[in-house]
């Protein structure tokens, strides 16, 4: 009679969003029996959502790709790594050759953009190409953040984030972190923490057409969608007219303030409470709370405004970043505590990406922002004429068919129309269906890792701490990491790397070996990790998973930093608090925004919903987080009697790029006017996602519009949240209802 197993604790950090909550790992014969929240954690302490505890039935799902795959007419063949890379190789050469460098494309999503070693080897892969054909969900939910810190601070990566510790007001738009996890910084356990704010005499404000569940932690108000940009607008006006503002701090440490001044006078409280349903005595008793948060000097005052990607998704992205950053600074709580920071990482990621920055090498004029052209001109970009238009394409940890407006399913037949598709995943999800080579990559859990470069490199965390693990489990046999697929095929190309013809050479011998019967003798990855760790002056890795295997906490980040330093990478050191893209933008499109909005007052409109167990597409063939049948249109009990519905009735939801049939869900958290339908379901085609494809849901990216008129032209983000939409019982309602 064989022994049990024996079971193992591991310490680690979950990796499914920038939360990234510490674990603990129970394992047995290299499979998970149990994950739960890390109590010693330094920052979580014992808080992990649904998400990571139940990364189990992910990492052992049945359907996970193992093997690389190539498909052959309607069916799946296992083939060997050399067959997969000589073959993929050739047909990349063949494309390039007829068609340019451009042709060959790359789509990553979020889980992709959340590793630290793979995205240096995929841009060094596409360089030596010549390609700047890289497109990802960046541009479906932050991209107006990077373009407009770009233009403010001189860099992209110049993150600002809440001083969440030391806040006594923020005000928070198009956000529900307690869900979401966060966006662009590092916040778990985002309601406690908030709601400490209100606990010690502070105030937290969330604006949303929604009530969200963060909402919990302060208070709640109601807002149209899409109409951030006025709010904003008045607010600021609201802000210099009462002249609260620090003007000593403009003076010394910023320029363009009487643009400002000029851009914004004339948004009245009364004149944006019009459109965004904010009263206009709600919005000027919001500056001055903000205003006395920021005149304390005690050590206990400060204010911050933060958003997220509820605001970044609709048509004034950029413009509503901007202003918000723009009060932050006018206000005087730009670098100082309680106010927003910038924090310091490993390296000056701001600096080294500097290059990086936006760039116009499209002849549409729409620009690649931050290395990411905008992901809705990607069915344009394959299905034109142009020389060279897009023929070949990687698609790294995503599924853009979901994930990306997709109107009438266009994205579809663009991809079905590639001369070469090739899916880098866990699994074969929408997008793997249609392409000729799936190739298996490996889990957070396989992976030794730090967080990934925001909260690592760009140090965005209101708790600065560095944390390093080692891998939980051992990969299978055939699977392999995503920058040895690219070391590969930059081997089988013959495409040089890092511009040093060495270096280059070293990098794909390492690959060609470090699976092989020498790979024991070989440094793993972890080396590279060792060498950031030591080369910042902190401990090595092995030191690291030793001494501080949850965590190593950093001095707090006192503010007073970055005005008037180096850290300012602006031409002259100052913050340009009028930008001029951002500026004309702004002033070309709010009127006739605003007449819109004035006309349409009485029309529905669209927004997402975050969804606590559920991470984009990526957690949908889970059964432990997967149950409902379907996503729901949430709306709210007089719009549903106004339309003559009720609970699980089917609806028609028309926009004028589709129409979607899904049942209804009647709430009091949505405001009057809105409908919520959560993104990324839609698996019906799913054909390798078994659970998936049982619990399929609606794809409300099909109301969404793709091309030219539908993307804004500062960041190339999608207008996907704010769709006016029309909404009527389905005719078959009771045939509906019945098969439901």
């Amino acid at each position: 009679m064989s022994a049990e197993p024996e079971v193992q604790t591991r310490i680690t950090f979950c990796r499914i969003c920038e939360a990234t909550c510490g674990l603990e790992v129970d394992v047995a014969d290299n499979r998970v029996v149990d994950i739960r929240p890390d109590p010693q954690h330094v920052v979580s302490r014992g808080y992990a959502c649904v998400k990571g505890t139940r990364w189990g039935a992910t990492q052992h799902s049945p359907d996970r790709v193992l093997h690389p795959m190539k498909r052959i007419g309607d069916r799946w063949e296992e083939i060997s790594w050399d067959q997969a890379i000589g073959e993929i190789a050739e047909k990349i050469r063949r494309q390039v050759d007829a068609h340019g460098p451009a042709t060959l494309a790359h789509f990553v999503g979020s889980a992709g953009g959340a590793i630290l070693l793979s995205p240096m080897l995929r841009t060094a892969l596409y360089e030596g190409l010549g390609s700047r054909r890289m497109y990802g969900t960046g541009t479906c939910d932050t991209m107006n953040k990077f373009r407009v810190n770009e233009e403010m601070y001189g860099a992209a990566m110049r993150l600002m984030y809440p001083d969440v510790e030391r806040a006594s007001f923020m005000l928070i738009l198009g956000a529900n972190p307690a869900v979401s996890g966060n966006t662009l910084y590092h916040l778990p356990r985002a309601q406690e923490r908030l709601g400490a704010i209100t606990k010690r005499g502070g105030r937290v404000v969330f604006l949303n057409p929604r009530r969200v569940e963060t909402a919990a932690a302060g208070e709640h108000l109601f807002i149209r969608p899409d109409t951030d940009v006025f709010f904003l607008a008045a607010f600021a006006n609201e802000l210099i007219q009462g002249d609260h503002i620090a003007r000593s701090r403009i003076d010394t440490h910023m320029k363009g303030f009487d643009a400002l001044v000029a851009a914004v006078r004339g948004w009245t409280p009364e004149r944006q409470a019009a459109v965004t349903g904010v009263p206009a005595e709600t919005l000027r008793e919001l500056v001055q709370a903000h205003a006395e948060a920021s005149a304390r000097r005690d050590g206990s005052g400060g204010a911050a405004l933060y958003m997220a990607t509820g605001v970044n998704q609709g048509r004034s992205g950029s413009p509503c970043f901007w202003l918000l950053e723009a009060i932050n600074a006018i206000s005087g709580n730009l670098d100082r505590r309680g106010g927003t920071l910038l924090g310091s990482g490993l390296i000056d990621m701001g600096e080294a990406m500097k290059e990086l920055g936006t760039s116009f090498d499209r002849q549409d004029g729409f620009p690649t922002v931050s290395g990411l052209q905008p992901s809705g001109m990607l069915a344009d970009d394959i299905l034109g004429d142009a020389p060279d238009r897009v023929t070949a394409m990687i698609v790294e940890a995503s599924n853009p068919l979901l994930a990306c407006s997709n109107p009438d399913g266009r994205l579809d037949r663009a991809f079905e129309s590639l001369e070469l598709l090739v899916s880098i995943d866990l699994f074969r999800n929408e997008a793997g269906s249609l392409a000729h080579y799936v190739l298996p990559a490996q889990t957070w859990m396989e992976r030794p890792e730090m967080p990934y470069a925001l909260q690592s490199f760009a140090g965005a965390c209101p708790t600065p701490y560095l944390i390093y693990a080692d891998p939980v489990l051992e990969a299978p046999p055939d699977v392999r990491p995503e920058w040895w697929i690219y070391l590969r095929l930059a081997d089988a190309l013959g495409v040089p790397l890092f511009g040093k013809r060495w270096v280059s050479a070293l990098a794909k011998t390492y690959a060609r070996l470090c699976f092989g019967p020498l790979g024991r003798f070989l440094p793993g990855p972890e080396k590279i990790i060792d060498g950031m760790l030591k080369g910042a002056g902190f401990p090595g890795t092995k030191a690291m998973s030793r001494e501080h295997p949850h965590g190593l906490l950093l001095p707090p980040n006192e503010g007073d930093n970055f005005l008037g330093t180096e850290r300012v990478l602006t031409e002259d050191g100052r913050v340009d608090l009028a930008p001029r893209p951002v500026v004309e933008a702004f002033l070309e499109t709010a009127e006739d925004l605003y007449r819109e909005e004035l006309e349409t007052r009485d029309r529905l409109k669209l927004i997402g919903i975050r969804q606590i167990k559920r991470m984009n597409t990526a957690s949908s063939n889970n059964p432990e987080l997967v149950r409902e049948k379907t996503n729901y249109a949430y709306l709210c009990p007089e719009d549903a009697t106004r339309i003559g519905v009720r609970n699980d009735d089917p609806v028609d939801v028309r926009s004028a790029h589709g129409k979607i049939r899904i049942p209804v869900r009647i709430s009091r958290e949505l405001m009057p006017g809105t409908v919520a339908i959560p993104q990324c379901w839609g698996h019906s085609k799913a054909d390798g996602l078994r659970h998936a494809t049982t619990h399929p849901g609606v794809n409300s990216n099909l109301l969404a519009g793709d091309g030219p008129d539908h993307i804004e032209r500062l960041s190339g983000m999608s207008h996907l949240s704010g769709i006016l939409i029309d909404v009527e019982p389905a005719r078959d309602a009771h045939d509906e209802r019945e098969s439901a």
